[in-house]
Order: C-alpha cells, then structure tokens, then sequence
C-alpha cells in the first residue's frame, strides 16, 4: 500500500541549468508538491463524503438485477480525491494510462466476484497479516469479465456494506532494452473499486478508524429529554375544593414529577455519552441527585430542584440542535481511511447511518463554530451541576435579598439570566453563553449575583433598557415573611415602572378578608388553573406569591406566575391620548386621566425624557420633550404605577430640504418664460409624497421628484417685483410639514412696529394671546405673518401662519412663553427667530389671578334691546352699562360710537355717571355704541353693540304738473344689449391654451372689450373681437369679463366666464 501522507516531503531541490538529475531528486520534487496538495484537501478542506455516492438498489421480478451508484465526490484521510469515471479514451501506447471523465450521472453495477487485496495488503481489510476480511467487488457490464457473476446472486442483501476503494500500489517494469528505456518507469496503479463487505467486515474497519465515530450514531441521542409539567390544580382534581393543602402537598407534586424521569438520569447517560465521543468530561449523577434532595427536604426551595433539572434539559436540547451539524476535525487521523470510503449499508432505513462516512470539514470552514459550541454547551452542563447549591450557602447582599432580574421567556436558556441557585463562577459565566465568551463580554451575562459584572447595565439592568426583555426572574424571596416579599417586590416594581401584578395567596383559610391582594389557596386554584411555578413571571402577567403560617411565621413556600394580570384591587384607571401618532413638532397634547388627581408616568428608561409634562393640574404629552431614541417606538404610560393601554408613537418630523437651483433667469425681452429647477434632498427624500403650491394661490399640484431629486417648473410673464413663495407639502409614515421656498430674492422682509398684546385666562389651564401691530408702509409680495412661541428655547420654535393684518390670536397652556413675529412672502425672511421683534417671558402663571372683566350695555327702558328708529326730528335716550371683573381690578370703562356703520368708532364722552349715559339723534343717519373695559392686567372685553336709526323726513306736496305744448320732454327710448359667454369651464393644464365665444342680443352695431378678472397670468389674444384665445395659461382659476357696448348710444351688457386650468401630469 502507498500511503502518501505517511511520510510527507517537506523539502525539495531546484534544478541548475546543465545539471544532472537522478530520479531520488526528482521524485522529491514531486512528492514534495503533492504531499502539500494532499495536506490543504485534508487540513483546510476535510476528509469524507462531499456530495452524491448513494446507492441505489434495482430490482427485476423481485430479484436484485443491479445497484446504481449516483457520481460523488469522496476525500479520503490521505488526501486522495475520489469520484465515479469511465473510460473517455484508450491509451494507444503501452505505457500511457488511458484517459477518464467523471461527467457522468451514475453507474450501474451488475456483476460480482470475490475481491482478493493480494496485490496491495490494505491494513484496513485484514485481521491479521494474511487474514483478509469478507469482500466482493462489484461491476458494470462493461467491466465484468468472465469472473465475474450476475449481482441478483449476491444473498443476505440485510448483512452487507458497501465500500469505495482506491486500489493504490506500484507495478515493477521489467528491465528495458534497447534505445527506449526513458519511456519506462516504475507505474503507480490506482484503481477505483466499489465493494461489498459484511458486517463483520464494516465493524472491522471502523475499529480502527478513529474519524468516524460520532455521538450521532448512539441510539436515541437526539430524543430530547422532557421535564414533566407540574400542574397545581391536580390537588383539587384528585382531592377536593375544602380540603386544606400545605406546602408538603405542592412539594410532592415536584418529587412526583422528578421521580417520573429519574431526577434526571436519562440527561445525564446521554450527555456523558456524547462526552466520550467529544474528548471532554461527564457528570456524576449520584452526586447531583443528593443536592436535590437537599432542596426537596425544606419547607421552601422545592421548586427550584424541578427548575434545575429543567434547565439542564434546556441545555441538553441547545447540544442535540447542534449535534447533526457537528462534524468538524482539526487533525484527521490520516490513517483511518486513507484509500476507502464507507458508503453504508445496502439496505439501510435510517437516515444517519453510522457505516457511511460523514463529511468531516476542517474548522476553517466551521463559521458557525458549530463543534466548539456543543463542547462549550457540554461544559455549561457540567458546570450547572457543580454549582448548583444548597439556597442557604448562596451568598446575597443584606441589602439585595430580594431582586428582580430582566430575562427571557423563551429558550435558548444562553439567552436567559443565570439563575440565583447557581453558585456563580467565572467558569460557569463562560460557559453561559457562547457568542458572549466568543466576544471576551462573559460578565455581561445577567445574574442574581453581580459580583462579576464590571458594566453598570448589567449590575443595575432595571435602571437601563429593557425593551427586549419578555420575563422578569424574581429570586430571593422564598422562605421569608409574606409581607416582607410582597413590599419588596411591589417597592421595586414601582420605582422601575414593570408591567406585572402581584397577588398573596395563603395556603391557610382567610377569615373575613377583605384585602384585595389576599386570596385563599383554593379558591384562587379554582379560578385560575393555570397556575405555573416559572421562577419569576412574564411582562404583563401576575405573580403569584403563596404562604404558610409554620410555627410563628408566615412564611413564602412557593411562587407561581399566570400569563395575564389578575387579580389585585380594581380601582377604575382609565388614559388616553386624542391621537396614537403624533409628529415631533407638534404642540402638546392633553392626557384624559381617570382618577382625575392620577399620576401619570412614560414606560421609560431611567434618565429618559417620556414626554409627560405636568402643567398645573394637567397632564400633557409633549413630542417636542421625547428622548431622540424613542423616535418611531411605541410609549406606554401608567397611572399611579398601573399600566394601561394609552400608547402613541412620536414620528420625526421630515427632514426634507428643498433649494432653488441657480441661476433663475426671469423673463423680460421676448421671453415670457422663466424655467425654475428645484432641488429635493434629505434623508430617503423618495419616501415622501410632494404636492406643490407653485403660484401661492392654494392650488397645489402632486409631483414627485425624479430619483436625482429634481422638479422643474415653467413660470410665465414672472414679474421679479411681485414674485410668489413656492409651498411644498411634503407627506409621509403619518406626518407631514409645509416647507416654504423663496425664489432667489434680493429683498428682506419688513417687519411690523408698535405691537401691542392683551392675555386672557381661559380658566382652563389655558390662555389666550390677542395681538395688533402697526405695519410697514411697503407690503409688495407679503402674504402672510407667522407667530413665533417656545416655552423652551432648547426645544426650538413653534409657529402659527396666518394674515398679516393686525389683531390675530393664540391659544397656549398657561406659562411663560417667548413670542417673535415675522413677516413672509417674495422676501428673504430672517434666518434667526429670536432676531425678529416680539417679547420674552410673557404669560400666565398657574398661581396667577387673570380672568378678565365682563361688560353689556342695554336701553335705560323697558323695551329690551331691540335696535331703535326715531321717527321725529331729533329722539333722547339713555343707555345703561354693567361692567364688572372677577379679580376686582377693574381699570376704565370706554364709551365707543360710530355713525358709520362700525367702520369707524370714536370715543365718547357724553354724560356718563359710571352706569349710564345719554345721547340723541337729529337728521337721517344711525348711531352705534359699544362699551369697551379695561382690567389692571391689561385684559380687554367689549359688549354688545346698540343701535339707534333716525328715518325722519320732510313731506314735499306737488300742487300741480304743467307740460310744454308741444309735446313730451323725452322722445328717445335706450336700447338694451344681453351678452354671454360660450366656452369649457374646466380646461387641462397640458392643453397650454383654450378659446371662449361672446354673444350679444341688441343692436347691430356692437363693439366687444374683453379683460381678465382673477388668476395668474395669461396672453390675451382678440380682446376686441367677440372670440377670445387664451395662451400660455397656468394652474389655478380665471375669471373673465366681457362687455359688449353699443356703438350708437351708452347701451351695454356685461356677462363673467370661470374657467378652472387643471394639472393632468402630462
């Protein structure tokens, strides 16, 4: 037998030029090159079945007629490449080995014969020396030869193997003659077989190979072990509702339920199977099963003698997910099948079958580690059964007896706290969990225990995150008094604001209770059956504390949890929000407490800003005060430490930027049009949806941005003098911001003078701003004033638009607020807010009486407060004025009065005594009064308006008519001119133009003047001709004029033409 890697050539020779080389030079050279070949099959890549290699039986009348063998690829611990080939091409010279292709599907083997190893002596198929193990060597019809016979002869098909073997040794040449010896050499045969082998044949060959024994091929290895359930409410099944239970009756339910599975025992046979396969230690099950006795002997601390053995069943079913993909080798023994490869049993109904070689991969192919995790999962075993302790030689802190761990509900357990009745190590932390050890952050590993965390996050976990956190471990506890733990667990549940109920139940018989948090053992049992010990209990659900009165104490024996929250005392807590989303800058919004006097708190991180804002009695929601990090996540909230179902989600606001590209070249000469391109950026900017105003009229046309983030648009006629704000709407995940751009501007906007402002308390934590303002002289290209607040110069500002024309309102919460006021439109706005003019620290404060005065003014009569007519040349009469206010400070009361109709008011000064004053009307005409009043606090109120109308006139008598003689004083009779309009109402943007007809009924000779009336601008063609065409049109609505005049006289007639120019996106 040749194996090569038997004696590897780790050096060779380069050859001189004129050299003489023997062949031992030579053959270095080879081997050397080879050898490291086979070595990188073997180290780096690995050793067995890669692929294919499956039998296939054929039967014919019920009698084997051949096996079908699939093409494959094979690597043997030699390094030898092995795959199915027939003969492409016959060597036409006697020394010259024919040629071979592997592209073939399968092939069928037909034939058999004994197969005798003579020639090569291969180790793995002999006893003895000379004592070769049972073999048959199978053909095709084309290989076979007359040795050869039918394979439907091969019998006991149930006790036979098959084998790919590559028949390698060396065939001596007979010394040559003559002038061609450089043709010869000494031949290396390789020959691939496919063999059959017994039983006793496979068994014999996997003795002495030390690659393919895996933990795989153990019976039963990967049937998971199952902790029975234990389930409370058998007590009452199989007793009865009164009869009184202790914690004896639950330990033996716990006993009951580890006696089923041996304590464990069958954990135990396996994982210390799968150690002698994996080169690492067992466990000693003895041992293990004396300390849980330990635990099953105390009146608490049963119940973790039944966690114990399930955890470890957690860890058993982490190895055996692992274990199919578990097939790594550092160093294959290199002899154990150097030139064979098992390929299984012929008639095999397993799919793992221990006689066919796995493919063994080198651990640089193992990304997933998957061989070092088993071992580390492996270690964790053992080192939970070292350290699982005796509860009273745990050590904890006087001041953490009792302590709340955020964990995990569902397995892998390497995901989960490390439980507190582990005595914890640095061996056990490193075996927890494998990514963190992988990742040198084993102490980050959360425990009952500390003492090893260096990390702050994980000494105090509750004061950090704990968004994924699904299960709270609560540990401590058992064995001491009742309501020692239920104030503990409650203090702590509080202060860290954890979605989780607590209730007491005593497993003695409450007399007369009537605390809500008690409940008798049987009773609870019977209404909530689905009690389950889980060492702690999940988010949203109740822990369940039982005690026992032993002796002088009522002690907790055992816990229990129930997924839902149940059943503590129910007073009414009610929150909601008016919307579940809101936009971050947004103003506050008020929370709907029931109690009224609640307190509401965000389900948040220590050192989080919720968002909660407490102003005077109520509570608000402001987005403008969330954490960055709790963008587009959903806050819960809870009164009184309660939970509720209130939640909002805070989305950031846009932050969409849209510029004018420059140059923008306006119109003038024989140009009517300017071309604006628009540049959209930010972050995802194709996500949102854009409508654009492009004309300030409101008329807003949907268009998206090509992927660039350009938008172009043709103004017509712009006048750079008058030139509108560009408004974009930008939309998107539930909020949306009106961004305005200014086309490229030379002029900065005014600002207004002399404000003045009034405060009304709303009295409901509320208050009003009234504002008025003188205004610049020059207003060309304003359109509008935004009103700028913040009570928070940090938090940024909030602003209103709306008109610029003087005497606009606010309405904010009761505070101090600053207020800036800026002018916008075809101007450049200021970049600073706080620049522009307004005032600081202005408002109300809670503690602050404010309210404002009350005033009305009615007819010093009996009459009511009708409006009045006088009749007579001049009318008296007298008013009477009721002002008032709250706050008693009352400043000065101002008769107003108009003879204009309200356009104007002047003061009056006529005789007031301070409740009533008097006043008359001579001549056609209508007086007006209002009562204007003034508190010390500067709040305004103005009453209701009285009106008094003089309609006397003098009576004119005709005595008599004389007309001229000849005839009457008018001979001529005006004609009368009708027009209309004919044309579309509604006309596409894209059709760039579009006609209207006038008509007139009347005299002949008429003359035709048409003008526009609204819209933006347009070319007018045949204004003076009854058909007018409209050119270059816009979005937005026209409205057209037309009058028609007769040429002969003043006769006219008038009729409007509404045309709406639409965006169709063409």
């Amino acid at each position: 037998m040749n194996n090569q890697l038997s004696n590897i050539a780790v050096q060779y020779r380069k050859f001189s030029k004129g050299q003489y080389i023997e062949h031992p030079q030579f053959n270095e050279f080879l081997d050397f090159f080879e050898d490291q070949d086979r070595l990188s099959k073997v180290l780096l890549q690995g050793v067995g079945i890669v692929c294919g290699l499956k039998p296939d039986l054929i039967y014919t009348n019920k009698l084997l007629s051949g096996i079908q063998l699939s093409q494959g690829v094979a690597i043997t611990t030699d390094g030898d490449l092995l795959t199915l080939n027939n003969t492409s091409e016959v060597s036409k010279d006697l020394y010259v080995s024919d040629l071979k292709t592997i592209k073939i599907e399968s092939k069928k083997y037909t034939y058999f014969k004994k197969y005798d190893n003579f020639k090569v002596n291969y180790p793995a198929f002999y006893y003895g020396k000379d004592n070769q193990i049972e073999l048959w060597e199978l053909a095709t019809d084309e290989e076979a030869n007359s040795g050869f016979q039918p394979i439907s002869n091969l019998s006991n098909l149930e006790d036979k193997y098959l084998l790919l073997y590559l028949e390698d040794y060396e065939k001596e040449v007979k010394p040559c003659r003559g002038v061609d010896c450089d043709n010869h050499g000494i031949q290396q045969i390789r020959n691939l077989k496919v063999l059959v082998t017994t039983a006793n044949g496979i068994n014999y060959i996997l003795g002495k190979d030390k690659v393919q024994p895996h933990p795989l091929f153990v019976d039963d290895i990967l049937g998971p072990v199952k902790q029975e359930r234990v389930i409370v409410e058998q007590l009452i099944l199989e007793n009865d509702i009164d009869t009184p239970f202790s914690f004896t009756d639950l330990r033996n339910l716990y006993i009951k339920a580890l006696d089923k599975n041996g304590y464990g025992e069958a954990l135990f046979q396996k994982i210390n199977a799968i150690s002698q396969f994996m080169g690492t230690s067992g466990a000693n099950h003895s041992v293990f099963k004396s300390t849980l006795n330990k635990f099953l002997a105390k009146e608490s601390g049963f119940q973790y003698a039944y966690d114990v053995v399930k955890d470890l069943a957690d860890t058993y079913s982490e190895i055996i997910k692992l274990l199919p993909k578990a097939f790594t080798k550092c160093l294959p023994d290199v002899v154990s099948f150097p030139k064979h490869i098992m390929l299984g049993k012929l008639l095999s109904d397993t799919q793992l079958d221990f006689s066919r070689h796995q493919f063994y991969n080198s651990p640089v192919l193992d990304d997933e580690k998957t061989t070092q995790r088993v071992k580390v999962l492996i270690n964790r075993f053992n080192q939970q059964v070292l350290s699982f302790k005796y509860p009273d030689f745990v050590e904890i802190g006087a001041q953490q007896k009792i302590k709340i761990t955020p964990s995990q509900k569902l397995n892998p357990l390497s995901n989960k706290a490390v439980p507190f009745y582990y005595e914890l190590s640095v061996e056990l932390l490193k075996a927890w969990n494998f990514d963190k050890t992988s990742n040198r952050s084993f102490t980050d590993n959360l425990a009952y225990d500390t003492g090893f965390a260096l990390n702050e996050y994980i000494k105090d976990p509750l004061s950090f995150n704990i968004d994924k956190s699904s299960f709270y471990n609560i540990e401590g506890h058992q064995g001491l008094d009742y309501q020692t733990v239920f104030d503990q667990i409650k203090e702590i549940r509080d202060k860290q604001q954890l979605g989780f109920d607590i209730m007491l139940v005593s497993l003695n018989e409450l007399k007369d209770n009537k605390d809500l948090v008690k409940a008798y053992f049987n009773e609870y049992l019977e209404k909530h059956p689905g009690l389950e010990h889980k060492r702690g209990v999940q988010r949203g659900g109740t822990f369940v504390i039982v005690y026992q009165n032993i002796g002088r104490d009522n002690k907790v024996v055992a816990d229990f949890s129930l997924p839902y929250i149940c059943c503590t005392p129910k007073n009414k807590i009610e929150l909601s929000l008016p919307t579940t989303t809101i936009c971050i800058e947004s103003r506050p919004i008020p929370f709907k407490v029931i109690p009224a006097n609640g307190e509401v708190k965000a389900n948040v991180s220590a050192n989080v800003k919720g968002g909660v804002e407490l102003i005077g009695t109520q509570y608000f929601f402001n987005p403008k005060k969330v954490d960055l990090s709790l963008l587009d996540k959903e806050i819960t909230f809870t009164v009184n430490g309660k939970p509720t179902n209130c939640s909002i989600k805070v989305i950031s606001q846009p932050n969409i930027k849209i510029e004018v590209v420059e140059p923008v070249i306006y119109s003038g000469g024989d140009s009517k049009t300017t071309i604006v391109n628009f540049k959209v950026s930010g972050q995802n900017f194709a996500n949102y949806t854009y409508s654009w105003d492009f004309l300030g009229n409101d008329v807003w046309a949907p268009i998206n941005p090509d992927k660039n983030g350009y938008v172009s648009y043709k103004y017509s006629n712009l006048d750079p003098k008058n030139i509108p704000v560009v408004r974009v709407k930008v939309s998107g995940g539930g909020c949306s911001e009106t961004i305005p751009v200014n086309l490229p501007l030379t002029k900065e906007c005014p600002v207004i003078s002399n404000i003045k402002y009034i405060i009304l308390d709303n009295g409901n934590d509320t208050q009003t701003f009234t504002f008025d303002w003188d205004l610049p002289s020059d207003l060309s290209g304003i359109t509008g004033l935004n009103i700028y607040d913040s009570s928070d110069l940090e938090n940024g500002w909030h602003y209103e638009p709306g008109s610029y024309r003087p005497r606009r309102t606010i309405t904010l919460p009761l505070g101090k607020y600053s207020i800036r006021f800026g002018l916008v439109g075809s101007c450049k706005k200021e970049e600073n807010t706080q620049d522009l003019p307004g005032f600081d620290d202005i408002g109300i404060m809670k503690d602050q009486n404010n309210h404002p005065p009350v005033v009305s003014i009615k007819w010093n009569d009996i009459l009511g407060n009708g409006d009045r007519v006088c009749t007579q040349p001049t009318c008296n009469y007298a008013v009477d004025v009721y002002a008032s206010d709250q706050d008693g400070d009352l400043a000065s009361v101002q008769i107003q009065k108009s003879t204009n109709n309200g356009t104007t008011w002047s003061l009056f000064t006529g005789n007031f005594n301070g409740t009533t004053f008097t006043d008359s009307i001579s001549g056609l005409g209508t007086n007006l009064y209002r009562v204007v009043v003034i508190d010390a606090k500067n709040n305004t109120a103005t009453s209701n308006i009285l009106s008094y109308k003089n309609e006397y006139r003098p009576t004119v008598v005709i005595e008599s008519i004389v007309f001229p003689t000849n005839g009457n004083c008018c001979t001529d009779i005006l004609p009368t001119v009708i027009a209309k309009v004919e044309g579309p109402d509604r006309v596409p943007f894209s059709s760039r133009e579009f006609g209207l007809k006038g008509l007139a009924d009347g005299p002949t000779d008429l003359l035709y003047f048409w003008s526009k009336l609204t819209g933006p601008d347009v070319k007018l063609i045949g204004t003076d001709t009854s058909n007018l065409t409209v050119k270059d049109i816009s979005f937005g609505k026209y409205e057209f004029r037309l009058l028609v005049k007769d040429r002969n006289s003043d006769a006219f007639g008038i009729a409007v033409a509404k045309v709406d120019v639409f965006y169709d996106q063409s």
